[in-house]
């Protein structure tokens, strides 16, 4: 969070100094000091900017009363933080000419900054490989299908994590939508990236229509807006998958002993 915040100042303050730069190509006469926010909450960061000044001219922050804030300086702009509720005066003097003030009011309040978001990333371009996996209690009678889906692509964090919704109807119609995936925002990002996989191993068995019975069943895989259809043929014996793609979505093994 502290590495956020600092490049989070730093942004402001190099755009701070593009805008003055831009004032000076008007040919600003005399100084003004302006903020971006006139009324703040405890520890909440606030632009200031002298206008008409640039980048290297000496400029002299102070601020009234003293004590309660920190002045980030650079070039003709700076960013404060201010610690205490009240009124504060923010002066600059620039090459020691008369000096240009704002008057800056803090509220009891204190500023929550906004966690990091997490980002979502299509996965347009992306395949996915199904390892089908047969699970069998060895003292009970929970017995299931579940899928491992790997991604081809490459993401850089090592606890990105693959989005997806799953259906198993009452006439074990199975289906997968893959939608996309959630790299964590920092410094929750691990490192490690790489290929990503994800355990799909809700399709338990309803207990009227258990479907580990002989039969044959639909499945279907959506993916970048493309379905796939194939089934999956259970007997006493095995469990076989009838999936005639090579690319997009693809299924391993095609076979599976009982």
């Amino acid at each position: 969070m502290k590495k956020l915040t600092y490049n989070l100042i730093v942004a402001i303050i190099a755009l701070l100094i593009t805008q003055s730069c831009k004032k000076l190509d008007q040919s600003t006469v005399g100084y003004e000091l302006v903020a971006s926010k006139t009324i703040l909450k405890i520890q909440e960061p606030d632009s200031l900017l002298v206008l008409g000044a640039s980048a290297n001219d000496s400029i002299n922050w102070t601020v009234a009363p003293s004590g309660f804030s920190n002045i980030i300086k650079r070039g003709n702009a700076a960013l404060a933080i201010f610690r205490k509720a009240g009124n504060y005066t923010v002066t600059a003097t620039v090459n020691g000419s008369s000096p240009v003030s704002t008057t800056i009011t803090v509220t009891d309040s204190v500023y929550q900054p906004a966690e990091p978001q997490p980002t979502h990333i299509p996965l347009t371009g992306d395949q996915i490989v199904l390892h089908a996996n047969f699970y069998e209690h060895a003292e009970t009678d929970s017995a299931y299908l579940y899928f491992t889906a790997i991604t081809t692509k490459h993401y850089t964090c090592g606890n990105s994590i693959i989005n997806y919704t799953k259906s198993l109807d009452a006439a074990n119609h199975f289906g997968l939508t893959f939608i996309d995936v959630t790299k964590p925002a920092d410094p929750a990002c691990l490192p490690g990236g790489g290929a990503i996989s994800s355990d799909i191993i809700d399709f338990r068995q309803h207990t009227g229509t258990p479907y580990l019975t002989d039969g044959t069943y639909p499945l279907t895989v959506t993916l970048n807006g493309t379905t796939y259809t194939g089934s999956i043929t259970v007997t006493a014996t095995s469990i076989n998958f009838s999936w005639p793609y090579t690319a997009g979505v693809t299924i391993t093994p095609l076979h599976i002993n009982r």
